[in-house]
């Protein structure tokens, strides 16, 4: 009861605990803080400094720091020293896309307010946490005994998984598990706690000591091991819980794990209230929630059953999380449920073999890899399960962003079922089970009537997707400001929306800000879940380098091409697309005039897709403008597109500029924006206004934007 008076109390005064900072872009400062952790290594190290000041007052309660051009400057730093750090100060990134990653609110929900990066750092104070520090050097060279001894990708695995460090991992087999569902074995989690806490306590009792020095000692080196990974919400949960149980056996007491996971979260709830919203820890303390009431109810229904015990805390897990899951990632692992009875029974050999493993090439190399040997054949197993899972048909189900009312129905039936099974003889009522599921997978947000289209917020680059009925047509996709626009910015809107097929990639032409992000899902397109149609691209006689490796790349991913220039259309679903430019002899200068200008029409709504077409393109098409209600602006909004007389043949209603905040070249001009302003057009840029979304019924249509209008 308490525990629910409190999460009460945190939504409704959850303003209380959030700090509104002011908006800093990298302002150069001198400031003196605390350092309170210290995480990665060698030149991934950074620090979390808390109490941060300058000479003005206080800056805010805690900052990252990550190391600048000076690698090596952290290296002699200690947890609980008073440094004073001279570097560039930013603030968190909100996200400018729907499904985009909220980097803003994840570190918020973590009390940390600004990033900075360190050109300088001098200690003030030289003295420093021993025992926290300790454990930290350890920690650091159990990692690199575990490089010394296995190969460079186990390496990486069994730091992850047993001191917490994910720095060194391989980018191949994180998203290998991650898309098999058993990412979580790659954290400190509360099955890893529970398994060594368990193991430890058992042979402590059985061959050392009694039981209550057992359960003492146990419960002490639960904490130390809580410190020595970083003490994550899942390990705290945990340590609390196995806290808990030990208590209970010291004093002579049943143990209660409801109880105990209660008070575990009432506990971290006290001390950090914003971690209620972190999805960390509803996932964790979800996932033992759906063991210890789901899991049982199967259990003992299926209890005649050999073997079922395994399967029915999977099942349990699976029905809490999967609405967290959807709501947070928008698509599930189809076979992860399978992927955790095969894999989950070797997780206790895993651990124990690498952990001791690690422990003792701290002293002796020769056997810790001899130790080791059979910590690789597990981690082979698990990929090759990995891998076999990944070949099946329908590997990964993008189903898009459930709303809040569809979650709710879930889990009121969920509700709904243990009232009554116990009640019900019958099977009937596994039945809500199967409603419960398919009114959670049924996304409204996936469907479209009409015309949907938006201009993404990609950074300095452009992406524009339009959508109807049962087509997804993406026109351009890139960047070059922001890193990995196709993963992070462009495919996680795709799967917010719930789309699995991309029909029709448009490249307007080769320039890496329009096409960088759609290679990235072009080449990557399985692991991502989509499943491509065609790639169109400019019809010329002149090929730019460029050109010619995107369509080499393409070739090579296996996907179709098609070819459009000037008089060529297409028809695809209720939307018609009609090139205007170029024509197959056009005499290009640069790769901006061969842009591939697209009409697109749906019913008496008109748009004009322009890439970075330019005054000498703009005069080659003049003949074939009309009037348009959109207007996607050339090249960003340079000065050198959208001329005045481009404008008064098209009379756009609406004109959208696709660019960078802050950017070098200054997009958009203030040359084009007063051209557009005298044009009578309503002008937009993703920058100030997020993603830019125009939604049409064929005769009227609305705009919406994702962020608001502020600079």
């Amino acid at each position: 009861m308490a525990l629910i008076v409190w999460i009460v109390f945190i939504l409704l005064f959850r303003a209380y605990w959030q700090e509104e900072p002011r908006q800093r872009a990298g302002e150069n400062l001198t400031m003196t803080g605390q350092v309170e952790d210290i995480t990665g290594m060698d030149e991934k190290t950074s620090l979390i400094v808390k109490n941060v000041t300058d000479g003005k007052g206080r800056i805010c309660k805690r900052m990252k720091v990550w190391l600048g051009k000076n690698k090596k400057l952290f290296h002699s730093l200690r947890i609980g020293q008073i440094i004073r750090v001279q570097g560039s100060v930013y603030s968190f990134l909100e996200p400018g896309n729907p499904g985009q990653f909220n980097e803003f609110q994840y570190y918020q929900q973590q009390g940390i307010q600004y990033k900075a990066l360190a050109d300088n750092v001098s200690v003030i104070n030289q003295s420093y946490k021993k025992l926290r520090e300790y454990l930290r050097q350890l920690r650091m060279r159990l990692i690199r005994s575990l490089n010394v001894c296995c190969g460079e990708r186990d390496a990486g695995i069994l730091a992850a998984m047993v001191a917490g460090e994910k720095g060194g991992m391989d980018e191949e087999i994180k998203k290998l598990y991650q898309e098999n569902g058993i990412a979580h074995i790659l954290a400190i989690s509360g099955l890893h706690i529970s398994l060594l806490g368990a193991g430890l306590f058992y042979l402590l009792r059985k061959y050392i000591m009694p039981m209550q020095a057992a359960a003492l000692v146990s419960g002490i080196l639960l904490i130390l091991y809580g410190i020595f990974t970083g003490f994550s919400v899942s390990t705290v949960r945990a340590v609390i819980m196995m806290l808990c149980m030990l208590g209970a056996r010291l004093c002579g007491r049943c143990y209660d794990a409801l109880c105990a996971l209660a008070l575990s979260a009432w506990l971290q709830l006290l001390l950090q209230p914003l971690a209620l919203f972190q999805t960390g820890f509803i996932l964790s303390y979800g996932t033992v929630f759906g063991i210890l009431i789901f899991g049982r109810v199967f259990a003992e229904q299926w209890q005649d059953r050999k073997g079922c015990a395994l399967f029915a805390g999977s099942l349990g897990v699976q029905l809490i999380t999967m609405p967290i899951l959807l709501a947070t990632y928008y698509e599930l692992p189809l076979y992860g449920l399978f992927a955790n009875l095969i894999l989950l029974p070797f997780l206790g050999m895993l651990l124990c073999s690498g952990l001791a493993g690690g422990v003792i090439a701290l002293y002796s190399v020769a056997i810790g890899r001899f130790c080791l040997g059979i910590t690789h054949y597990i981690l082979f197993f698990y990929e090759s399960v990995c891998y076999f899972l990944k070949c099946l048909p329908c590997h990964t189900l993008i189903l898009g962003k459930p709303s809040n009312i569809q979650i709710l129905i879930y889990y009121i039936l969920l509700g709904a079922w243990l009232l009554i099974h116990k009640k019900c003889s019958a099977h009937w009522h596994y039945l809500i089970f199967v409603f419960a599921v398919g009114i959670l997978c049924y996304c409204p947000s996936t469907k479209v009537s009409g015309l949907e289209m938006t201009n993404l917020d990609v950074g300095q680059g452009d992406c524009t997707c339009i959508r109807t009925d049962d087509k997804t047509v993406l026109v351009d996709g890139g960047s070059s400001d922001v890193d990995k626009a196709g993963k992070y910015r462009i495919a996680p809107f795709l799967k917010y929306k719930g789309i699995r097929t991309i029909d029709y990639l448009f490249v307007t032409h080769s320039d890496g800000d329009h096409t960088n992000g759609l290679l990235e899902i072009i080449e990557d397109s399985a692991h991502m879940g989509f499943t491509i149609g065609k790639v169109v691209l400019p019809r010329i006689h002149k090929k730019d380098d460029n050109y010619i490796k995107f369509e080499r790349r393409c070739r090579r991913a296996g996907v179709s091409l098609l070819y459009m220039e000037k008089g060529d259309s297409l028809s695809i679903g209720e939307i018609k697309l009609t090139c205007f430019h170029p024509f197959y002899e056009y005499d290009w200068k640069s790769e901006n005039d061969y842009s591939l200008v697209l009409e697109l029409q749906f019913g008496r709504f008109r748009g004009l897709l322009t890439g970075d077409l330019e005054e000498e393109g703009e005069e080659a098409i003049a003949e074939l403008l009309r009037p348009v209600q959109y207007l996607k602006a050339g090249h960003h909004g340079s000065k050198s597109s959208s001329s005045e007389s481009f404008l008064e043949k098209l009379s756009p209603r609406i004109a959208v500029y696709s660019a960078g905040r802050n950017n070098r070249y200054g997009h958009p001009a203030q040359e084009t924006k007063q051209r557009m302003k005298k044009a009578g057009a309503e002008q937009l840029c993703t920058f100030r206004q997020g993603a830019v979304r125009i939604c049409s019924d064929g005769t009227d249509y609305s705009v919406s934007t994702f962020c608001g209008t502020e600079d």
